[in-house]
């Protein structure tokens, strides 16, 4: 499945639950987001990570 293909089929889960992406998976997914193209050039970006009793539940 190409990178195209994925982001027009994707879709958004109505509630998280557990467990979180951490670790390895975590630091893929925030080098991906910080790569991801800024064309409205709204840099300085900020990724807020929220964890165990952050989550609300």
């Amino acid at each position: 499945m190409d990178a195209l293909e994925l982001l027009v089929n994707r879709r958004s889960a109505s509630r998280l639950t557990d467990p979180a992406p951490a670790g390895e998976a975590l630091e893929n997914i925030l080098r991906a987001a910080m790569r991801a193209p800024d064309h409205g050039t709204l840099q300085p970006w900020r990724f807020i990570i929220v964890e165990n009793e952050g989550c609300g539940k």
